[in-house]
């Protein structure tokens, strides 16, 4: 597992043609959700995509772009919560803050956001935005008891 936001390419499907999310079979599918919309850092919202929630991290991947698709293990999130402020952000949305290791390195929120290469490793905070804002509670909830396996094992 990697520390930080990844790249997710590579896209695989069963033969439901649901896409093969872990190499590793002993991470379970907890929650899947459509229509949900990313914002990496201040940039803006990407089209809609679909959030699967494993029991080891988030998956985003877009439904306009196959090739486009993020990923975060659990372990990176250091906080994950239901925002409904609109003064934050307009839309309610689920927001994470992701750790990247080096403390020291210049995060994607300053000046350098400008460039049209987003460099993940550098990305600090992402939004999910289900279509339903409802659907926060509920993916928020699913990742929050991932979350707390992983600490516990």
């Amino acid at each position: 597992m990697g520390l930080g936001l990844l790249h997710f390419n590579g896209r695989i499907v069963d033969n439901d043609g649901r896409p093969l999310l872990e190499s590793d079979h002993s991470k379970e599918l907890m929650h899947v959700q459509p229509r949900v919309a990313v914002a990496l850092g201040s940039r803006p919202m990407e089209s809609p995509g679909t959030l699967y929630v494993t029991s080891r991290r988030v998956i985003w991947l877009s439904d306009a772009d196959k090739g486009k698709g993020y990923a975060v293990d659990f372990l990176s999130l250091s906080l994950h919560a239901v925002s409904r402020d609109p003064e934050t952000y307009p839309f309610p949305c689920i927001y994470t803050q992701i750790e990247i290791g080096d403390e020291d390195e210049e995060s994607e929120s300053s000046d350098s956001e400008s460039n049209d290469d987003l460099e993940l490793s550098k990305v600090t905070e992402m939004r999910l935005l289900p279509s339903d804002a409802g659907k926060c509670i509920l993916a928020i909830m699913h990742a929050s008891y991932c979350f707390h396996l992983l600490q516990v094992h």
